[in-house]
């Protein structure tokens, strides 16, 4: 399912794939920028440099993923995420395009949230 796959494609740049160059690399179209939850507008380059040499992996929990169809070789996915703790709640939108059967993302964008609303993944087990 195209969800799941996006999901799996945006949570590897939550955990330590998120150092791997030639992931990074692979993963992030040579078109992309980012609009950080602080407000700063940063290049691919930029933002390249500045996963590889992170120290710690953030503690990072995702949750309401929406996935809306902007055309066949394109969509945006918009989730929620805070730290473990609940601090830091974000809104977040990263815009995707395809080339072949790869997906590649071109801009994401974080926006401080009021609070988390969603800690917990919903539990599917019951459907």
């Amino acid at each position: 399912m195209l969800l799941d796959e996006m999901v799996k494609r945006e949570r590897s740049l939550h955990g330590a794939r998120r150092r791997q160059l030639a992931w990074l690399e692979q993963i992030l179209h040579p078109d992309f920028c980012e609009i950080t939850r602080s407000g700063q507008l940063v290049t691919r380059a930029q933002t390249i440099a500045a996963l590889i040499e992170e120290e710690t992996l953030p503690d990072m929990l995702s949750s309401n993923f929406q996935v809306v169809s902007t055309g066949e070789m394109s969509l945006i996915l918009h989730y929620q995420s805070c730290d473990a703790d609940g601090s830091r709640a974000a809104l977040r939108a990263s815009h995707w395009l395809r080339e072949g059967q790869n997906w590649r993302m071109v801009f994401h964008q974080g926006t401080p949230a009021t609070e988390p609303d969603f800690i917990r993944e919903p539990d599917y087990s019951h459907h």
